[in-house]
């Protein structure tokens, strides 16, 4: 009878223990995902990609892959990327459709659309 006892004791107490836990209190609010900055790329030809090396480019294949990271490497059959991830990735050249390199977003205090400022003689 005691066995009993403790066992239903036992439920009854781990019942309380997991509607505890499921009742979270709400006074706390929800994160909120942040959405990664939109990156506007400036698409370069792959002959060119050698004078990135060290820096950031993506690269979108056959596959319909889009692979981002750090270009290590540049011949011209493959490149070698170093994702954000610190994996090393090597794409052979014929596979690559199209590339790119961020660019940095305009400075709105310089705008470079209308007219100059100074006038010409």
């Amino acid at each position: 009878m005691m066995k009993i006892y403790a066992l239903l004791a036992s439920i009854v107490f781990g019942c309380a223990v997991a509607t505890s836990f499921a009742a979270a209190p709400a006074s706390a609010p929800a994160a909120k995902p942040h959405a990664a900055p939109s990156v506007t790329l400036q698409e370069v030809a792959y002959a060119d990609l050698g004078k990135y090396i060290g820096k950031a480019v993506t690269v979108g294949t056959t596959l319909g892959t889009l692979r981002s990271g750090t270009l290590m490497k540049f011949t011209n059959t493959a490149i070698g990327l170093k994702l954000d991830s610190g994996a090393e990735l090597t794409i052979p050249a014929d596979t690559i459709q199209k590339a790119g390199v961020p660019v940095s977003p305009a400075d709105p205090l310089f705008p470079t659309t209308g007219e100059p400022s100074a006038k010409k003689k």
